[in-house]
């Protein structure tokens, strides 16, 4: 049984935490009382966000499991705060990636799983809306590959390569 376990990038959440726990810190710091109310309470959701980004990256620091298992049969994808998600080799008809960017700066990307037998058929009016990206609607299950210690072209290459044995 070759069982590939992949575990988080303490890298990258090292840097999400020191600049969350940065702009948190320095948020105590800066004086409100001479600002307009809709500029306090946008610096208070601007706080409570960094916040929880600090707690997400602590959660990730210390996390000793694996984020994603591949077995001989299955995808075993754990999520940081609630149960993990199987999916046999079976069941699944291909991957593709997904990508978000910001004016040219790559932010997210992701492998998305479509099954054979899925749950989520667009409808006709789905595909005429999106009759270029209706394929994205489709997609049941998603690899978030930004946290994993792996690169998504090597992962999906490794998933690919299962599909193929089954």
């Amino acid at each position: 049984m070759d069982d590939k376990n992949y575990y988080t990038n303490k890298l990258k959440s090292f840097i999400l935490f020191i600049i969350s726990a940065f702009f948190s810190v320095s948020f105590m710091y800066y004086d409100l009382g001479n600002k307009k109310i809709f500029s306090v309470i946008i610096a208070y959701f601007a706080f409570i966000f960094l916040t929880f980004g600090w707690i997400f990256s602590l959660f990730l620091l210390f996390r000793r499991k694996p984020l994603l298992t591949i077995t001989d049969g299955q995808i075993i994808i754990y999520n940081v705060f609630s149960k993990p998600f199987t999916i046999n080799f079976k069941d699944i008809s291909s991957f593709y990636i997904s990508s978000n960017s910001f004016r040219g700066i790559k932010t997210t990307e992701q492998i998305n799983i479509i099954l054979k037998t899925s749950a989520k058929k667009p409808s006709n009016r789905a595909r005429k809306k999106n009759n270029i990206f209706w394929l994205f609607l489709t997609a049941d299950a998603s690899i978030q590959t930004d946290i994993l210690n792996i690169k998504t072209k090597d992962l999906l290459k490794i998933l690919n390569n299962r599909i193929s044995k089954k």
